[in-house]
């Protein structure tokens, strides 16, 4: 009788731990992760630059922002010119331990970055971007990033007065 009992819980525990239909990931085939990684690509290349086409068209309108330094921004602030936008266009990037996911039309890409600046190592950071996918394309939603605890000390971020 006991035995039987722990197979029925186990069921039930192994039954509410795999995702129902309802909530997994409907959009996880390869053509949509390479999807949702080029998006990626495209953003890191063209928000540092501020391209104005993708400001416009691959932002989304609610687009939001937490930084690692506390602060928050919205895609009128991210489209500004700004002492901290020309230093983030003096970095460059490199991406790893990237997890890729889609629900329908909302992708989510985790993963940890390291910044650096004149080719020295600056900063690591754990990050979440979020896109959503209308009209065809997957606009940026949402940002996310936190500094690893691997992280040498960042560099002070300029602001806006500067």
């Amino acid at each position: 009788m006991k035995e039987i009992r722990v197979a029925i819980l186990s069921a039930i525990a192994i039954a509410l731990l795999l995702p129902s239909p309802g909530f997994s990931q409907t959009a996880g085939s390869e053509k949509v992760k390479a999807e949702l990684i080029a998006a990626e690509t495209e953003m890191f290349a063209k928000i540092v630059k501020q391209d104005p086409d993708y400001m416009k068209n691959l932002v989304a309108d609610d687009y939001f922002s937490i930084n690692a330094d506390g602060s928050t921004e919205t895609k009128a602030q991210l489209a500004a010119d700004s002492p901290k936008m020309k230093m983030m266009a003096a970095t460059t990037a490199e991406l790893f331990d990237k997890q890729v996911r889609a629900y329908d039309n909302v992708g989510i890409i985790t993963g940890r970055a390291r910044a650096y600046m004149q080719g020295k190592y600056i900063v690591e950071f754990l990050y979440t971007a979020v896109f959503v996918k209308q009209n065809g394309q997957w606009k940026f939603t949402l940002w996310q990033g936190t500094i690893s605890k691997d992280s040498p000390p960042p560099p002070a971020m300029p602001s806006a007065s500067m």
